[in-house]
């Protein structure tokens, strides 16, 4: 294989590095209930058995089991402009200076799809001072979609990764006040990342790269390469559509587990505090790509741990408020390093992610028996600095608005309604990737985000 493939094997590897992991992709959406406060009060509140998802110290609130069945509906709206270039400094002459090989746009509407997180708890209280839980619930998850002929192919392809958390929990009430809970987690992941050519196909096809950049490359003391010219016109065969890198794991599992305490000063004020481990997931590809070769190889995905601060304060008969601070580890998400299964490097890349707070304040309203309604807003803060932003889904600060609502048609049945509207900040960045000392693909991207999140759980005590 000549050196030029190899390179470009190598740099569309990174370019999957890229495209995968550089943006936050930690999911809130645990609960329709949660849903409608924008998850202000989540480690407690104990309106449902989602206290499974939060803090499991809530469960020893329960008298009766609990079970809880439903999902959040996600439209999302990510809006792409700008332009994409490939330059090649072999490629310079006093009438191209920049080296130009090709221009595009990386304009897309609708990047991700709209997309169903699932959700179903259950809490078993077993005496006065435990209970025991399960659910199951999604943390972690992104999907993006290009179209297969999109300019920016290299950046912008498909990327999905879910990960579902599987639960078992307990809580032991410690005082009359005070609760513990402890759970055990189990993540079943997934994970596909396809790019495609792209504008690569139309720099291939310049005629510049026969006629200006081989005859450089030769005056570099590169004329060893004897397959170099037959390399060139293989890629020159590429199509916008055609299929550079393809890696795909369906079968990956992590673990971890979580731990809570709950604080009651009387029966209208309390305060939880609820921890989540970190988790390391292994992914393999028996045809990774990377470094000139294919073979089998993976890395390891690093999922941060998160800490969460929550009160609930029923100041009137009626009305509740409720508030919460989300820290998440981010920043040990710092690189991603793959090999092949003999230890050899397939790709590395280095991560800036920075850890990152949420700040979440609502209310609840129990309009009489049947019905309480609630509201609440939330900012959200970025992961990854604007530096380190990505096409495949752009991390940035976001503001919730919520509504929602609970019915109850008997004493042991209800259904839960939400609704949240999420406003990202305009966001302006650059990605770019160098293809060794020959080319370097540009994209400069202005992204605007917005998403409706629509939920509904039903409830169900015995």
């Amino acid at each position: 294989m000549t050196k030029f493939n190899k390179t470009l094997l190598a740099m569309t590897t990174l370019l999957v590095a890229s495209g995968a992991n550089a943006a936050a992709f930690q999911l809130a959406e645990v609960s329709t209930s949660g849903l409608g406060r924008a998850y202000a009060g989540e480690a407690a509140i104990a309106d449902n058995a989602a206290v499974v998802a939060t803090n499991p110290a809530l469960m020893s609130l329960f008298k009766t089991n609990q079970f809880s069945v439903g999902g959040v509906y996600v439209d999302s709206k990510i809006h792409m402009s700008g332009p994409v270039t490939v330059t090649s400094p072999l490629n310079q002459t006093p009438k191209n200076p920049t080296g130009t090989l090709a221009t595009g746009s990386a304009h897309y509407n609708n990047v991700v799809p709209g997309s169903l997180i699932p959700n179903m708890y259950f809490v078993a209280p077993i005496n006065d001072k435990f209970a025991i839980g399960g659910g199951m619930n999604v943390n972690f998850g992104l999907k993006s979609e290009y179209s297969n002929t999109y300019d920016a192919g290299v950046f912008g392809g498909t990327t999905d990764l879910s990960a579902i958390n599987l639960n078992l929990s307990g809580s032991y009430k410690v005082t009359q006040g005070l609760s513990a809970g402890f759970g055990l987690n189990a993540i079943y992941a997934k994970a596909e990342v396809q790019r495609r050519a792209g504008i690569l196909s139309d720099a291939a096809k310049n005629p510049d790269v026969m006629t200006v950049m081989l005859p450089n490359l030769k005056k570099m003391g590169l004329s060893t390469l004897n397959n170099t010219a037959a390399s060139l016109k293989r890629l020159r065969a590429l199509e916008k559509d055609s299929t550079i890198t393809h890696l795909q794991d369906k079968n990956a599992w992590g673990f971890g587990w979580n731990a809570g305490l709950m604080y009651e000063f009387n029966e209208n004020n309390r305060v939880g505090l609820a921890y989540h481990s970190k988790v390391d997931i292994d992914f393999e590809d028996d045809a990774a790509i990377g470094n000139g070769r294919t073979g089998p190889g993976g890395l390891t995905l690093h999922l941060p741990d998160y800490l969460e601060l929550s009160g609930f304060h029923q100041v009137t008969d009626n009305l509740a408020l409720h508030y919460s601070y989300k820290f998440t580890h981010w920043s040990r998400f710092k690189e991603l390093h793959a090999t092949f299964d003999d230890g050899e490097l397939a790709f590395h890349k280095d991560e800036k992610y920075r850890s990152n707070s949420r700040y979440a304040l609502g209310a609840t309203y129990n309009v009489n028996d049947k019905l309480t309604l609630r509201a609440g807003i939330a900012y959200d803060e970025a992961a990854a600095p604007t530096e380190h932003a990505s096409a495949s889904i752009p991390d940035t600060d976001r503001m919730w608005y919520s509504v929602g609502a609970t019915y109850k048609f008997t004493p042991n049945l209800s259904i839960d309604t939400g609704f949240a509207h999420l406003r990202g900040k305009k966001l302006n960045f650059t990605e770019k990737q160098s293809i060794g000392n020959l080319a370097t693909v540009t994209a400069n991207y202005t992204s605007k985000a917005s998403a409706n999140l629509y939920g509904l759980n039903l409830n169900y005590s015995f």
